[in-house]
């Protein structure tokens, strides 16, 4: 941004509607925009206010004793349908209300290092963010801070699906280290967004048909028009009576969707309805709420919805058997005259050929990137926005220019054999063994199979291989896998198979240290409930295998599932040496140091999923594991409760001491996820404030270790483009890029490393900020430290995005859903899946509850369990369940 209007006062106002509406930000619009609402500011220089849509305005203008109320009729000039009186009045009684001033000075004093980042910048920052958005989403259709193209034409996901993607551009205001260039400390920050939207301008029935298929394909993917309505029937209710079936659930998720009505001799064609709900009702019996048997009172006479559109209009139905739509005030309307508007957001998780197509159009190399987000930035018209040029916006046309580094690529050391990637961000584990051998030589394992998925000597293959591979690669394991013939109710039971096979293997060689399980398939609904009974029941480590891999037993498969295994066992994989050559690892014994990463991860929107806090800590000196212990956080809480930071912290310290001959840590670095910048404050004082309580409490006497405090966000849309040739074959940033200027904060310490190489598409760097560095580590060196300790990520060869402290809080996090003292019946807790159970639940009308931000979970189940009670534990049992405390077991 070259230019800003700092001196304008800028007021922010609060919009209040009533009587109070259940689609209030449909309603606002319309009134924003009504005539009496232009007349009733029209002092007040109405054209250039700004409008959220929702709920606050602004606008370099002062009311009248800071208020004003007036009163729109949305009704206006409308006449009601044949002259009938109204069902209700539309009119609302509008409330704009002064709240604060926005302070752009305050912005100006943070930028010349003048003050701190307190409310006032972040108000003055969120302004700037709507004054951006103001005429784009006038013009282009806006969600959040995305903006597309309605004249373009999206593309259809697959054949005969009923989604298509589209190509937008997400545009937000951010701070800038471009002072030095002309710059004003802000710029603006540009990128692709790519989205999924219904199929527009086809019918209800036709996209539905087209949605069942993508459901269950194997289920209603050869279901035609003329036999949908059978599905969508209602079923007999074991209990009496009549129940949805399941493709009238499916159904239902398409409430709220908006569409427009079309048939013959249909006079306002181009009004828009909205899908409240499918007619269900006990009393239509066994064919459901269709045209020809929903009936209402038209002239005087009971008559069908079929008749009164054959009636009125001479417009005969096809599909009369279909669920008629419920379209509030607009009355019952067949599925087969209502034509769905185009540019809906498609909310739901994509099956496996739509996600592949999905990801095949999203994926563009940076050129194609850059070319599309210069064709989008076009779509935004800023030299012509009236908006930017109230308030003295201007921005340079070209993109951002910077300069960056190369750091050297670390050589990966292993206990035979060595790799020395360069710029190539891969290599492989052909003739190498591990740097650490597993402590637990493999003694008692075994592999039981899900579902039948594979038979015996396709079992007795892999279960050879993996053994010969994992010996070649160093691993100790004395005694071959048991091959174990499951009884046919524990096939398809999770619970059941992890039970049986425990029990097994504690009967012919003692208790169990990992068993291996084999499903059918990617994601299969087994996962969590094999980890939950793993995990927290038996406190045994586990290992699930694809069936289809384990049919192929290919070598680099052996290896990948060799790493994963060797690092639950209590080994490393590989090491990098320290960047600096005065000392042969990173932390010596002199300086005992900790690093710690942590995560929050939170439930779906609408959902009962508390928050899940993950904190992992290095063990080693050559900070090669990490041991991880998880519980959960409230719900929707940003930062680590006080409780949980002296439970998290306090179990992994002890992990921490048996690696370091129980020294105390003097230096203590510390990777926090992503947080907005308004949080940064707020964590030092409750996160890392009660670290230092805790270990102030634990050794008094002793001095306080130093903090070096990192957050690493890579929910970002920053990218960068090399020039030619300097980049990778792709057009990437090679693995070791660092940028520090322009694109970071005008003052703050803060860096972007591309640490990896992008496989497809264009890389994302990871940004991090340094809040806090008590030991006053050189910054070339601490830079230069994250970016090897990325090449030691523990089941790749090759080097990872993000900082591994926190990668592995992220795996620790996804798996302690699977530790929710809940039943697994209730579907998955955790990631996309858990996601679109919640939405699945939601959009079919299921009541999730409303549990308050902040309110206390429930916790987790104890992580590696308890003998039983009335049992105690059997021999070898408190060792193994420590143990698994102790190791990776989250990998």
């Amino acid at each position: 941004m070259k230019s800003f209007d700092f001196s304008k006062k800028i007021f922010q106002y609060d919009v209040s509607i009533s009587p109070d509406v259940e689609k209030k930000a449909v309603v606002l619009q319309k009134i924003w925009v009504h005539p009496g609402t232009k007349q009733a500011l029209s002092r007040y220089n109405y054209p250039m206010w700004i409008f959220d849509g929702r709920k606050l305005a602004w606008a370099a203008a002062v009311l009248d004793r800071g208020e004003i109320r007036f009163t729109v009729d949305l009704d206006d000039g409308k006449k009601p349908p044949s002259g009938q009186a109204r069902e209700r009045s539309n009119k609302f009684l509008i409330a704009i209300r002064q709240t604060t001033a926005v302070h752009m000075s305050a912005l100006q004093g943070y930028l010349d290092q003048k003050m701190s980042y307190n409310t006032e910048v972040q108000v003055a920052m969120n302004f700037i963010d709507h004054l951006i958005r103001q005429y784009p989403a006038q013009n282009l259709l806006s969600i959040k801070r995305n903006f597309y193209d309605v004249s373009q034409r999206g593309v259809r996901l697959t054949p005969f699906g009923c989604v298509e993607a589209h190509k937008g551009l997400y545009a937000s205001a951010r701070l800038s280290h471009n002072l030095a260039k002309g710059g004003i400390g802000l710029a603006l920050n540009v990128d692709v967004a790519n989205t999924c939207f219904w199929m527009g301008n086809l019918t209800v029935a036709d996209i539905m048909l087209m949605f069942l298929a993508s459901c269950e394909p194997k289920r209603w993917g050869g279901t035609t028009i003329n036999n949908l309505a059978k599905h969508l029937q209602p079923v007999a209710h074991k209990s009496g009576g009549w129940a949805s079936s399941d493709a009238f659930k499916q159904l239902r998720k398409m409430r709220r969707l908006k569409f427009k009505v079309n048939h013959p001799n249909r006079a306002n064609k181009e009004k828009v309805y909205t899908i409240i709900d499918f007619a269900f009702d006990q009393k239509y019996g066994a064919e459901g709420g269709h045209a020809r048997c929903v009936t209402f009172d038209y002239n005087g006479k009971e008559t069908t919805v079929a008749d009164y559109y054959r009636q009125k209009y001479k417009a005969h139905l096809q599909y009369g058997y279909l669920p008629l739509i419920s379209a509030g005030k607009g009355g019952w309307i067949p599925m087969e005259f209502a034509i769905l508007e185009p540019m809906q957001r498609y909310p739901f998780k994509l099956n496996p050929e739509q996600t592949a197509a999905m990801i095949k159009f999203a994926v563009t190399r940076p050129q194609v990137r850059r070319q599309d987000i210069e064709r989008n930035v076009r779509n935004l018209k800023l030299d012509q926005d009236p908006y930017l040029r109230e308030y003295g916006v201007r921005f340079e046309p070209e993109f951002t220019k910077t300069e960056a580094r190369i750091l050297p690529a670390p050589k990966v050391d292993f206990s035979q054999g060595q790799a020395d990637p360069k710029y190539s961000g891969r290599w492989d584990l052909r003739g190498k063994k591990f740097w650490k051998q597993n402590v637990a030589p493999l003694q008692n394992w075994a592999f039981v199979v899900m579902d039948g998925c594979v038979d015996f000597p396709q079992l007795q293959n892999f279960a050879k291989m993996f053994r010969q591979t994992f010996l070649g690669h160093g691993g100790k394991c004395p005694a071959d896998a048991l091959l174990l013939n499951m009884p046919a109710d524990s096939r398809h039971d999770a619970a059941k198979a992890i039970s049986f096979g425990h029990e097994e293997v504690s009967r012919q060689r003692g208790y169990t240290q990992l068993l291996f399980i084999v499903v059918g398939h990617k994601n299969s609904p087994h996962y969590e409930r094999l980890k939950k009974s793993a995990d927290c029941r038996f406190g045994i480590l586990s290992q699930v295998v694809n069936g289809e891999q384990v049919k192929k037993s290919s070598g680099q498969y052996h290896s990948n599932v060799c790493m994963k295994v060797n690092a639950k066992l209590g080994g490393a994989t590989s090491r990098t040496m320290a960047p600096w050559k005065s000392q042969p690892t990173y932390f010596p014994k002199d300086r005992p140091t900790m690093i710690v990463g942590v995560d929050i991860s939170h439930g779906a929107p609408g959902g009962d999923t508390p928050s899940t806090a993950a904190m992992t800590m290095s063990v080693d000196r050559d900070a090669t594991r990490y041991a991880a212990m998880v519980e959960t956080n409230g719900y929707r809480m940003e930062l680590l409760s006080s409780a949980n930071v002296h439970f998290l912290f306090g179990q992994l310290v002890e992990q921490w001491k048996r690696g370091h001959e129980g020294a105390f840590p003097r230096h203590i670095i510390y990777f926090r996820d992503g947080l907005s910048e308004g949080q940064f404050a707020q964590m030092i004082e409750q996160e890392v404030g009660e670290m230092k309580l805790f270990l102030r409490s634990k050794a008094p006497k002793m001095p306080p270790p130093k903090f070096t405090v990192v957050v690493a966000t890579k929910r970002h849309h920053v990218r960068f483009f090399p020039h030619p040739k300097q980049g990778d074959r792709n057009g990437n940033a090679l693995p070791g890029t660092l940028v520090e200027k322009e694109v970071t904060h005008p003052f703050m310490l803060d860096f972007y490393l591309c640490s990896h190489v992008a496989i497809q598409g264009t890389a994302r760097p990871v940004h991090y900020h340094v809040l806090l560095d008590e030991m006053n580590v050189p910054i070339n060196e601490f830079q230069k430290m994250i970016y090897h300790q990325c090449y030691s990520y523990a089941r790749s060869t090759t080097p990872v995005s993000l900082h591994p402290a926190v990668y592995y809080a992220h795996l620790a996090g996804n798996r302690a859903r699977s530790h929710e003292n809940v039943y697994t019946s209730q579907g998955f807790r955790s990631g996309a899946k858990g996601h679109e159970v919640i939405r699945d639940k939601v959009a079919k009308g299921i009541s999730m509850g409303s549990i308050a931000r902040g309110t206390e979970a429930p916790q987790l189940l104890v992580l590696g369990g308890q003998p039983e009670p009335e049992k105690g534990p059997v021999d070898g049992e408190m060792r193994q369940r420590d143990f698994f405390r102790s190791t990776m077991w989250y990998i």
